[in-house]
């Protein structure tokens, strides 16, 4: 059964934070799990955007320890352990409220990657692509209300956010976005929807957009133009 990523955006802010560990806020949740911290050191990889323009982002994540994490890592990979993902958004997808189909299948991945660079090599040379993000994460993973998926982000450039997650059926995804939906508005004291910025948006907006190169045989003018902002982390 193929399960999609439903996910929603927030902002969110340390003092907030601590409002949600000490069930201060109100509403406070029903409940709250810690699942894991970790650190990520994430590489994201394209070529004249052409992965982006059309929704699909490419990865190689790497897990790194860290002193300052000390709640196991429950069935998650070891330090240093190193994974592919590549994460396709689907139709309706948004900035705010976003639908991914993700894999971490090195066959899968492949096929995906030819199909925009049909002579693009395997894994081991970075399937011929250039590196246009590369950055830490701190991240903190909750269980909320023994159902709802809370992730909050710190990157090593300065910026937080969230994102609140379910796993759905293609069926599903509309209810899986309704139930987000309540769900935010239920808690927004912590839930800030008003301007999430996701990590990409930041990174590129910090560091500079990654430049789209026109070969000798393709039109520059007919170059599609970057989509970030629809749908990027």
């Amino acid at each position: 059964m193929r399960l999609l990523e439903v996910e929603h955006k927030f902002a969110w802010t340390p003092a907030k934070l601590k409002l949600l560990h000490l069930g201060m806020g109100q509403p406070p949740l029903k409940k709250l799990t810690d699942i894991k911290i970790e650190t990520l050191r994430d590489t994201y990889y394209d070529k004249n955007n052409k992965l982006s323009n059309t929704g699909l982002w490419l990865r190689k994540r790497k897990h790194i320890a860290s002193p300052h994490h000390k709640l196991p890592l429950q069935g998650a990979p070891m330090p240093g352990a190193i994974s592919w993902q590549a994460k396709q958004g689907k139709k309706h997808s948004s900035y705010l409220r976003s639908t991914f189909e993700e894999t971490e299948d090195m066959n899968q991945i492949l096929g995906m990657v030819r199909a925009h660079f049909p002579k693009s090599p395997g894994h081991e040379e970075n399937f011929g692509l250039d590196v246009v993000a590369d950055f830490e994460t701190s991240r903190h993973t909750f269980l909320a209300n023994d159902y709802f998926t809370i992730v909050l982000d710190d990157s090593d450039f300065d910026h937080q956010v969230g994102e609140v997650e379910l796993l759905a059926r293609l069926e599903d995804v509309d209810k899986a976005h309704a139930e987000i939906d309540n769900f935010v508005k239920e808690y927004s004291w912590f839930f800030d929807t008003t301007n999430p910025k996701g990590k990409l948006t930041a990174y590129f907006e910090k560091f500079g957009y990654p430049k789209e190169t026109p070969s000798k045989d393709e039109d520059h003018d007919n170059l599609s133009s970057y989509r970030c902002d629809q749908i990027c982390g």
